[in-house]
């Protein structure tokens, strides 16, 4: 009851106070049309910290306050579907990587994004502008290596089978000669654990097959630990790989790549030629949450330039919209229109399905 009435008291006091919004940026207005407060389900982190540090002020203007239920991501769907039908569900709206949002969606518990009610939505890049949830930031897999292991920089998935490194030859000899298999594979391909949906995906791109066949995603991954790649924990461990050498080339986000670089890992890169894989992070509302309106306002402020600069210049993530304007220093964030072109669409669905048994392979081929 404390709710209702604080919410009929701010639209009293927002409709006396229309004329003076009206010189408002839209966003303001549209956040002026809501209830006084907006709740917003996401993980605890640095998206979040930069979110309320950011974001919370573009609403300030029109008195439109979130509220952040901080939790997992299978927290937070846990408590979408308990809320289902309830008459008063806890949430507007949720804030999470695509995966996790594509779990709590495809039960049912979230809404479509109405584009009416997020204009700025109109400034999405092409690859996201039909995407049923929000898009409002995003990497994308890249290949990173040490240019001094190879003969010709690798720019292809196809090339990691077959890598033409520098020294191949002389641990091949080495081999022949009654070197140990294990001193030959020292200098190998890092992979990373919790990966292995987006690298059959990369296997399924570099043997020609669209990014559709994980069947063949899995050849690729054991041709790759055939040859001797390895599977690490985290990125802090695959960066100390890199700087004993032990690693001559990984896949990893760009994001983790700027990282390194920031830590003093300089390691040259390049979007594979097969396609650009990407990892989104999205939002949607609620479908039973309590006021759309002021999900629509936190959606549409998720979009403004200042939040996608944050996110560039903190998190290292590419801006989703084409008008960020990001400066010199954090361009290095963003992906060449060129490379936006080719940014693969993932069936979800299907990676869904597969992701028990792709997990188990890869425990099976890498950690066996």
């Amino acid at each position: 009851m404390a709710a209702s009435r604080a919410r009929r008291s701010f639209l009293t006091t927002a409709a006396a106070l229309a004329p003076a919004l009206l010189g408002l940026p839209r966003l303001a207005r549209a956040a002026a049309q809501c209830g006084a407060g907006v709740v917003v389900g996401m993980p605890a982190g640095p998206r979040q910290a930069l979110l309320h540090e950011v974001l919370d002020p573009l609403l300030a203007p029109a008195g439109l306050v979130p509220a952040y239920q901080t939790a997992s991501a299978l927290a937070q769907g846990t408590r979408i579907r308990a809320e289902i039908g309830a008459r008063r569900p806890t949430l507007d709206l949720v804030v999470l990587r695509d995966r996790d949002l594509h779990a709590i969606q495809a039960e049912g518990g979230l809404a479509s994004v109405d584009a009416q009610a997020v204009p700025r939505g109109a400034h999405l890049l092409a690859p996201f502008k039909s995407s049923s949830a929000l898009v409002h930031a995003w990497t994308g897999l890249v290949l990173v290596y040490d240019k001094s292991r190879f003969k010709t920089p690798p720019d292809s998935l196809a090339a990691l089978v077959e890598p033409a490194t520098q020294d191949a030859a002389s641990r091949d000899a080495g081999v022949k000669d009654g070197g140990s298999a294990a001193s030959a594979a020292k200098d190998h391909v890092g992979l990373l654990d919790g990966m292995a949906g987006t690298l059959a995906v990369a296997g399924s791109l570099a043997l020609g097959k669209g990014a559709a066949d994980l069947d063949a995603g899995r050849t690729w991954l054991t041709a790759l630990q055939g040859q001797g790649a390895r599977a690490y924990a985290d990125e802090a461990a695959l960066a100390r790989g890199f700087r004993r050498g032990q690693v001559r080339a990984a896949l990893v986000w760009r994001a983790t790549a700027l990282q390194w670089k920031k830590d003093g890992l300089a390691l040259d890169s390049a979007v594979p030629r097969e396609g650009l894989i990407p990892l989104l992070y999205q939002a949607a509302p609620v479908a039973a949450g309590p006021d759309r309106a002021c999900a629509a306002g936190y959606l549409d402020a998720l979009l403004d330039p200042k939040v996608q600069q944050a996110f560039a210049a903190r998190l290292y993530l590419a801006p989703a919209t084409d008008d960020a304007a990001l400066p010199p220093e954090t361009q290095a964030a963003a992906f060449a229109p060129a490379e936006i072109e080719r940014v693969v669409k993932r069936d979800m669905d299907a990676l869904a399905r597969a992701e028990a048994d792709l997990n188990a392979f890869w425990s099976k081929t890498f950690h066996a």
